[in-house]
């Protein structure tokens, strides 16, 4: 099977049992025929045995959190790309655990891959502007910033969330909610779609688009978003199939006078070209 068939096999699983880190490789392989991805699992396996020596026999989650964080951002040297943030290769895994350098969604895969397989409770947190990872216990829960390896309070988290959404947001407990694993690697492929399409390069955001719709197969906004993609390949029939299908599902939305404009653009094109 090629990259394509091995992702739609995967996340046809049951949410929980989707296996986060091999969906996301199968991600990066589209349309690189060099990635390895069992040898990307088994840099896992590897990093899950390091993590389970240095927690060696830690007592308590505050204890086992600060091991595990030791062993993956001092150890293993795994930190933010902050100078190149929108290089495309921050979202592919199998190069971020080559480099050791990514974006918040990559470095919490990694993150949560290594946490769960040591036998921690860890989720993602779809956290405004800024992915995050959470650790649970029976009395409680430690909020963990993969990329910059620190832990957060609930002050912190705030802080944070103000300087995406203006001095006056207030943090919400649902912000701090877990997320799937399927929303996971939306994320991914939505962070690749909007680099590709900022660099112009619409057969690879195209091909995200594709993807993101195997997750959320009628979302509006995604079809929206398909359907510009399709414009600029000049792909006029497709791209009229689904800017009708956003129109359709969201005639009020903010965007719907645009688009509406756009789709009578294409349709004369349409209409021209027969």
């Amino acid at each position: 099977m090629d990259a394509r068939a091995h992702f739609a096999r995967l996340i046809d699983l049951p949410d929980a049992a989707i296996p986060l880190a091999e969906a996301a490789l199968w991600i990066a392989a589209e349309g690189r025929p060099e990635v390895d991805v069992p040898a990307a699992l088994g840099e896992l396996d590897r990093l899950t045995e390091s993590a389970a020596v240095r927690l060696g026999e830690a007592r308590g989650l505050p204890e086992q959190v600060v091991r595990l964080n030791h062993c993956l951002f001092i150890d293993e040297r795994f930190t933010g790309n902050r100078q190149q943030y929108d290089d495309p290769r921050n979202s592919f895994l199998d190069v971020v655990l080559a480099r050791r350098i990514g974006i918040p969604i990559t470095l919490s895969v990694v993150y949560l891959e290594v946490a769960r397989r040591i036998g921690l409770a860890a989720d993602g947190i779809g956290f405004p502007g800024h992915f995050l990872v959470k650790v649970a216990a029976a009395d409680g829960e430690i909020v963990v910033d993969p990329f910059y390896g620190v832990v957060l309070d609930e002050d912190e988290c705030e802080v944070r969330l103000r300087q995406v959404a203006g001095p006056e947001a207030s943090l919400d407990p649902g912000m701090l909610e877990s997320t799937t694993q399927a929303a996971i690697l939306r994320r991914i492929l939505g962070n690749l779609k909007h680099i590709h399409v900022s660099r112009s390069e619409f057969d690879a955001a195209l091909r995200c688009c594709d993807r993101i719709l195997m997750l959320a197969p009628e979302d509006p906004i995604e079809r929206r978003d398909r359907g510009l993609i399709y414009r600029e390949l000049e792909c006029f029939g497709p791209a009229l199939d689904d800017l009708d299908h956003f129109l359709s599902a969201l005639p009020a939305h903010p965007t719907a006078q645009a688009v509406t404009a756009l789709r009578r653009e294409l349709g004369a094109r349409v209409r021209h070209i027969h």
